[in-house]
């Protein structure tokens, strides 16, 4: 790597927004070739921050096993709306070269599109089976911290969403504890197909920070977050219908101070007393 290009690579990993606003004032050509310059995790933090038009523009240029690489580095949300954006030919190619479970998360958030439910969700949102106990669960959790924000999802066998808690209660509980003994049972839901106003409207954004979100037959998709919920709510005009702002406030601040990884450690902590591991070949 030559002393401009390493140059580039530090800059842009530094200023990805910056470097995202010169991507858009510049010619087609110049917008990939700048692009593939850039080393890969670097390359995906501008493209995330560039407008999706030029994005998809710039992404169809590159090399297809580049571009896929870059695809597999992004938010799955990010990747999804650059792929609707491309012709179809195009992105059936790019979803071939994906890993299969990135293929999987991207075929599921751009089969429902920007306007539904399942277009929104996280993907990477914790399911474990309803089977395990609390320890094996928590070690899920810190093999998927990428997950992990607040809530576990249990499934059946069938990948069907039958519960929910978060991770303090998952923490608090004994680690022989089975997931389908302390779990809160036929939580609150959003169906993949759900309308934005639908999901504007849903009464549990007054208690919760993420609703999990399922298909015709049941089975878990993953969870749209608070944060998606506010974008929905000021995509269509609406005022804030969910958690109070005093109270949302003081929660979210508690979640981000504390945070995910900082839960994480602490559970990594507390499994040191707890020898069992997760089922092998159970992910």
């Amino acid at each position: 790597m030559s002393a401009w290009v390493g140059l580039a690579n530090a800059y842009a990993a530094a200023h990805p927004t910056e470097v995202a606003r010169l991507l858009e004032s510049a010619s087609d050509a110049e917008r990939a070739d700048l692009l593939a310059e850039l080393e890969e995790p670097t390359a995906a933090g501008v493209l995330a921050a560039t407008t999706p038009r030029f994005a998809a523009d710039a992404l169809a240029r590159l090399p297809q096993d580049f571009a896929a690489r870059l695809l597999e580095a992004l938010d799955p949300r990010a990747a999804a709306v650059l792929l609707l954006r491309l012709p179809a030919t195009d992105a059936t190619a790019l979803l071939e070269l994906l890993s299969p479970a990135r293929s999987m998360q991207l075929r599921t958030l751009s089969q429902y599109g920007p306007t539904r439910a399942g277009g929104r969700l996280d993907p990477r949102a914790l399911g474990v089976p309803e089977s395990l106990t609390a320890a094996e669960a928590l070690r899920w959790a810190l093999r998927e911290p990428e997950g992990v924000l607040y809530y576990v999802y249990a499934l059946d066998e069938a990948q069907r969403l039958v519960g929910a808690l978060n991770l303090r209660e998952l923490m608090r509980a004994p680690g022989e504890a089975r997931v389908d003994a302390i779990m809160i049972r036929n939580p609150h839901r959003l169906q993949a197909d759900d309308t934005l106003e639908r999901i504007a409207r849903h009464a549990a954004w007054q208690r919760v920070h993420a609703l999990p979100v399922v298909d015709s037959s049941g089975r878990f998709l993953g969870a749209l977050r608070y944060a998606a919920f506010r974008e929905i709510e000021a995509e269509l005009g609406q005022t804030a219908s969910g958690p109070d702002a005093t109270r949302s406030a003081s929660a979210l601040a508690e979640l981000y101070g504390l945070g995910a990884n900082a839960l994480l450690h602490l559970a990594s902590a507390t499994l040191t007393r707890t020898p069992s591991e997760p089922p092998k070949g159970s992910s």
